[in-house]
């Protein structure tokens, strides 16, 4: 046979790879992009195996710079930040799509569309609700490029890396059995994850015990039971060979010890498993016996057929707007008060009053015009937050709650210095002197230096932001802010 059984299914494995580190522009960097992005999935691969929580993407940019480094090559942090955004999302990064590539499949004999990713979020220690920033994890697809690598290249099973670990003990490879122990600590976090998300789908959706059954396949209580057990007994023939390794010159000791720690690392993992798919199968039977009626409550009513399809597709919109106002309440169903930021980007236009004719005098055409900024306010006011960049590298807009009323009166008297605020926490800047675009920031960065020549020592330095962890906030009258620091990056 030409084209063989299980065409598409290896394609799908060889993709991710073939496609790392293609489509980004890094200048002399081109020939390095597909080894850079292998090392950063490796060194985040190593901190995910050791509950390292920093695997954020400032993180990543921090360890591309680093191997960049270490390979004595240079790049410019844009190039840095193009390598890491590269390798989160596919083309343009403030849409956070997903890689997508036509395969063909052997089954159908035409192309289909196949879509992944090379990291995930890890909600478990991305805590959002504390204002904590996202944390990303390798998906299914970056750890087969991890395991891949290995010289045994079959895809194993929980219990076949565990045999497959056991040999490598039993012959004293230490080198190989910690890099297999790697494999099963992430295979069983992969498991974990898999059991979690099934938690979250049948509780927001009951009817899922039903159709996902890819999870566990179709196996009753008894049999995963006993597949526990069998995994559990192999943990412990693994450990009997640790009295073994006592006898073993210092250096190899040191390395059995950790091999060890390791193993410990994964039954634990594996034992956190077992609570969570016996959990879950506790909560399908609790469903099913003492809920029964979420089976039966099956909505006819969709989105995609009733409002989409029947209304949207045959009989159009009045206008392009009409979408957003039928699509928001579906992911807001209550949209929070946030101080307009698009403020700061509109246009400004001028408009003409009605010229008003009186029959006894001449006519006289007035006209008003939009109320400008008043920078000369602004460079006053700023002036304070800058000099605190300059001594302290930082400012807290939570200071501003110090301000008497004659002072929260002119902050508030021009819209734009809030606006430029938020324009700092949202977008990281470098500052720059005779600034000829339309960035507030640069612009009222120049008056400040005209004003006070010690600030240009700042030119050049990059400003962030991060969120403080307070329950403290910044709030005058209707206008909340949460508590945000700007700071300056040595």
């Amino acid at each position: 046979m030409i084209i063989e059984k299980g065409f598409f299914n290896r394609m799908k494995k060889v993709m991710p790879i073939r496609m790392l580190g293609t489509g980004m522009d890094l200048g002399e960097l081109n020939e390095y992009a597909c080894e850079i992005c292998f090392l950063l999935i490796q060194n985040i691969f190593r901190r995910e195996l050791n509950e390292n929580p920093n695997r954020t993407r400032e993180d990543m940019i921090s360890i591309v710079d680093s191997i960049i480094k270490n390979m004595k090559l240079e790049a410019s942090y844009e190039i840095v930040e193009r390598i890491v955004d590269g390798t989160l999302w596919y083309r343009e990064p403030t849409k956070q799509d997903s890689f997508k590539i036509s395969i063909f499949n052997e089954d159908t004999l035409s192309k289909e569309e196949y879509s992944f990713r090379y990291f995930t979020i890890d909600r478990d220690h991305s805590h959002w609700e504390q204002g904590g920033p996202t944390v990303f994890m390798l998906t299914e697809e970056a750890q087969e490029m991890i395991f891949i690598t290995r010289e045994i290249l079959e895809e194993f099973e929980f219990d076949l890396e565990q045999f497959y670990t056991l040999q490598l003990i039993k012959t004293g490879n230490l080198s190989k059995a910690n890099n297999s122990i790697d494999n099963l600590i992430a295979r069983v976090r992969t498991l974990i994850n898999r059991e979690k998300d099934y938690r979250r789908h049948i509780i927001r959706n009951p009817q899922n015990i039903y159709f996902d059954r890819s999870i566990r396949g179709r196996k009753s209580e008894a049999e995963i039971k006993e597949q526990f057990e069998e995994e559990q007994e192999l943990f412990r023939k693994m450990f009997a060979w640790k009295s073994r390794y006592s006898s073993l010159p210092e250096d190899k000791r040191a390395e059995a010890e950790e091999m060890f720690a390791k193993l410990e690392r994964a039954r634990a993992l594996h034992d956190s498993l077992a609570k969570h798919v016996m959990e879950n199968l506790a909560l399908e039977m609790d469903i099913r016996v003492n809920n029964p009626e979420s089976f039966w409550n099956i909505s006819r009513y969709s989105f995609k057929k009733d409002i989409w399809q029947n209304h949207i597709v045959k009989r159009g919109l009045n206008k392009l707007e009409d979408l957003e106002l039928i699509l928001s309440p579906l992911f807001s169903p209550k949209i929070e008060f946030i101080y307009p930021l698009p403020w700061a980007w509109a246009e400004q236009k001028v408009v003409s009053k009605k010229p008003i004719r009186r029959y006894d005098e001449d006519f006289i055409e007035e006209k008003w015009h939009f109320r400008e900024t008043d920078w000369d306010l602004l460079v006053d006011l700023w002036e304070e937050v800058f000099m605190d960049l300059l001594y302290e590298k930082s400012f807290s807009i939570l200071k501003l709650n110090e301000k008497d009323e004659i002072e929260k009166e002119k902050w508030l008297r021009q819209r734009a210095n809030i606006d430029i605020f938020m324009m700092f926490v949202v977008l990281p800047i470098s500052l720059q002197r005779n600034y000829k675009g339309k960035d507030e920031r640069l612009k009222l960065f120049d008056m400040l230096c005209t004003k006070n020549p010690e600030l240009q020592a700042l030119e050049g330095k990059r400003v962030y932001s991060v969120l403080e962890d307070t329950e403290e906030y910044f709030k005058w009258n209707e206008l909340f802010i949460s508590p945000y620091t700007i700071y300056i990056e040595e």
